[in-house]
């Protein structure tokens, strides 16, 4: 009886772990979401990538003293173009 309780509990706990990684809350049956939250979820996900690749670029250039500033450039626009286009879905959705 105790591993069938064991058990339940540690499917409840990878069903809420799937479900805040594909929509960031914690629940247990997520809320469907329309397509512009959707795309608006996933252009935020993609921002953080993007700042936490420039963060990386620039301790490898402190520990190595390689110039990185050309992929840091590329990532500023990229960046540059997430925040707007995270703008404009933010304004579709509300």
């Amino acid at each position: 009886m105790k591993k069938l309780i064991v058990l339940v509990v540690l499917a409840l706990v990878v069903w809420l772990g799937v479900n805040y990684a594909r929509t960031g809350k914690l629940s247990l049956m997520p809320a469907s979401s329309s397509p512009e939250e959707q795309r608006l979820h996933d252009l935020e996900a993609e921002l953080k990538s993007v700042e936490s690749q420039i963060d990386q670029a620039g301790r490898a250039a402190g520990a190595t003293g390689m110039d990185t500033t050309g992929d840091v450039g590329a990532l500023m626009a990229r960046k540059d173009k997430l925040v707007k286009q995270i703008e404009e879905a933010r304004a579709r959705v509300h």
